[in-house]
């Protein structure tokens, strides 16, 4: 053994859970410096790209109006090349982070550990959501200097302080900020798996809040626009980020490919489509060739459609030969791939400081809602007027497309799965879909009776068929297991984990279930709901996590770290029952009005009474629970018939076992009998 092979094994074993087996060795060690120039490259053709977007655009050239300051053309070039330095350094912290938690095994004797590449992953991450964290910080002079036509030298702390405090732009960065922050501190303090997740789930929650108050944000279809925007920016910060830290791995980067290259066949589409759909919503058709800014935009779709096809090509020809040994070709085209992604970010760069084409001022309703006041209700305005939710619909669809992909690889290895709980599955999305992109999801937001009936759907009824369908069961059934760690092991840690104990635990659900639908209604966060698009996201997501808490706990079908005998299960569900027909009471025999300004200032001119509309929408709340009620206890009596059944089988063959060894004492119907014998004769 040469002294260099020594020393690399030795520098292995520093660190913390590696070994000699996982670095990359010597004859890898020597291509990290072009590696290195290969990422600079990519970069440096990003930034030419956003500069010749930004002056092919016209976003720095600044025409002065009369009577107003003029916007200074530097801050406007700060702006745009802070962003794409910013969007840099996400993609790297985002990618480093996802790859250090999913791409590769833990430790070799001890899988909760990271092994050495993972944990080279975390620490390039960890950098860079620190400068991540900075970037958006060293944002907020420049943003408002933007924002207010000032020369960035005359921007103060106060100017600063007065931006984060008073503007959403600069509280969404200082919150991004902070999450970036987690993530870097997550990232350089964890040697586990679990800590590598942690630092994940900060990388990407720190890519959303910027997404709520850009252009997107602005327009007359800003729901659907900031919907595809959130699917675009984290698939794409996915995909070109698990593309980087492979790039930059020193081992032989087979497996982490192969896990990396089946999740970005799915980022990909989902870039694509989001993309379009952001553009479309945010421009006219014509705009896309007729405009500078939609001539960026179609630039950029083409960067992202010759991206897919080299993604195609990784999985079709160069992941093979990866797997083989030979890591050239894949180092290769990847350096080309980065390059291409260099050149879309520096476009999307641009286009966040470009102004779109000028458009038509929406009204204030339409600006307010998103989409133009609808008129009086009817049967086909409520099913056939259809503004759809991106997210709940990409929810549904990948929801239902997983769990029947679950049932096609049980019936193909021979293994049977319950026709109705596909049904189940199928309902619950449906139910889903239709209360937020039919006419019903646009007639919420202006009507409280309408917007009960969906609280009502997403909280009781869609949950319920979601729990019966019991997707856990399906997925630890479906998924294969894998010794170095996958999606099903996860599934099982998390279900056996401290956390899921915790929240499982039948008060803290049932706190969880009804004290937040009091907080919503009886504090000032539904009026916040209905005017933030996040708002009115967060209110969506937690109705419907909540429910899916509630009843997984109640009737859920599928493993639980908890057991609950069924009186307890009786008994807990009818206590939500009676709170929740207090509340329906209290709205309908209440004097004021909920979310009073939000109301009155759309001022709808059909809705005559906003008091009564709010006074129907109780009744809906204290009657709604009728169908969901009789599906809850049915299921109810029918698992705990199945369990004494069970328990009765389990008896007879203990008594059968008895008979056959000759122990009598071991018959538990003998000892019961016994017991019952004893029992009388002290009475005697």
């Amino acid at each position: 053994m040469t002294t260099s092979t020594e020393s690399s094994e030795n520098a292995a074993d520093t660190i913390p859970g590696g070994s000699a087996k996982d670095s990359g060795g010597p004859s890898r060690s020597g291509h990290t410096g072009w590696r290195a120039l290969a990422v600079f490259a990519a970069a440096v053709v990003g930034a030419i790209a956003a500069v010749l977007a930004l002056e092919l655009g016209g976003a720095v050239d600044i025409e002065p109006l009369p009577g107003l300051t003029a916007a200074d053309p530097a801050v406007t070039w700060a702006a745009g090349l802070l962003k794409y330095v910013g969007d840099l350094l996400m993609l790297v912290a985002v990618g480093c982070t996802v790859a250090a938690a999913c791409f590769l095994p833990g430790r070799e004797g001890d899988r909760a550990r990271l092994a050495a590449q993972p944990w080279r992953w975390l620490r390039v991450g960890a950098f860079a959501a620190a400068l991540w964290a900075l970037a958006s910080l060293a944002r907020l002079p420049v943003e408002y200097a933007n924002l207010a036509a000032r020369p960035l030298d005359e921007v103060a702390f106060g100017d600063v302080r007065l931006y984060v405090t008073e503007f959403e732009q600069g509280q969404s960065l200082v919150l991004a900020a902070l999450l970036a922050a987690a993530a870097a501190v997550c990232a350089a303090r964890s040697f586990k798996v679990v800590g590598a997740m942690i630092a994940a789930a900060f990388a990407l929650a720190a890519t959303v809040p910027p997404i709520f108050t850009g252009h997107s944000s602005a327009n007359g279809n800003h729901q659907i626009a900031v919907d595809a925007l959130l699917i675009h920016v984290v698939a794409a910060a996915f995909w070109t980020g698990g593309l980087f830290a492979l790039f930059i791995a020193r081992s032989d980067p087979g497996r982490a490919a192969r896990r990396y290259s089946n999740a970005a066949a799915l980022a990909y589409p989902a870039v694509a489509a989001s993309g379009l759909i952001v553009f479309v919503a945010n421009v006219s058709l014509t705009d896309l060739w007729e405009t500078d800014y939609g001539r960026i935009a179609l630039a950029k779709l083409a960067v992202l459609a010759v991206g897919g096809v080299l993604g195609w090509a990784h999985r079709r020809r160069t992941l093979p030969a990866v797997e083989a040994g030979d890591r050239r070709a894949f180092v290769r085209l990847a350096a080309v791939e980065l390059a291409l992604m260099g050149v879309a970010f520096g476009l999307a760069s641009s286009l966040s400081v470009t102004p779109p084409p000028a458009e038509e001022l929406a009204d204030p309703n339409t600006a307010a809602l998103g989409f133009p006041t609808p008129g009086p209700m009817t049967f086909s305005s409520l099913v056939l007027d259809w503004y759809p939710s991106v997210l709940m619909c990409t929810a549904a669809l990948a929801g239902v497309g997983f769990y029947i992909a679950g049932v096609v690889r049980l019936r193909r290895r021979g293994d049977a799965w319950p026709w109705y709980r596909t049904a189940l599955w199928i309902g619950g999305w449906s139910v889903i879909v239709l209360v937020t992109s039919t006419g019903l999801g646009k007639y919420g937001m202006v009507l409280f009776s309408a917007h009960m009936v969906q609280h009502m759907a997403l909280n009781m009824l869609a949950p319920v068929l979601l729990v019966l369908a019991a997707p856990v069961t399906l997925a630890l059934r479906a998924i294969r297991p894998s010794r170095a760690g996958g999606p099903r092991e996860w599934l099982l840690a998390f279900v056996h984990s401290g956390f899921a104990k915790a929240i499982s635990h039948p008060l803290v659900t049932l706190l969880i279930y009804l004290t937040s639908l009091y907080i919503m209604y009886f504090t000032g966060m539904f009026e916040w709901a209905m005017r933030s698009h996040f708002g009115h996201l967060f209110m969506t997501a937690h109705f419907l996590l909540a429910g899916c808490l509630f009843f997984w706990v109640v009737i859920g079908p599928d493993p639980k770290p908890r057991r609950l005998g069924y009186p307890a299960k009786v008994l807990l569900y009818f206590v939500s029952i009676i709170f929740h027909a207090i509340f329906g009471l209290t709205l309908m025999m209440g004097t004021g009005l909920i979310a009073a300004d939000w109301y009155t200032g759309l001022a709808v001119p059909w809705v005559d009474d906003l008091l009564a509309d709010q006074r129907a929408g109780g009744g809906i709340a204290w009657a709604f629970g009728e169908i969901p009620s009789l599906i809850i206890i049915g299921a109810l009596i029918a698992q705990w018939s199945r369990s004494e059944e069970r328990e009765g089988r389990r008896l007879d063959r203990m008594a059968e076992r008895a008979s056959a060894n000759g122990r009598p004492e071991d018959d538990p119907h003998e000892v019961y009998n016994a017991y019952l014998a004893g029992l009388d004769q002290e009475r005697r």
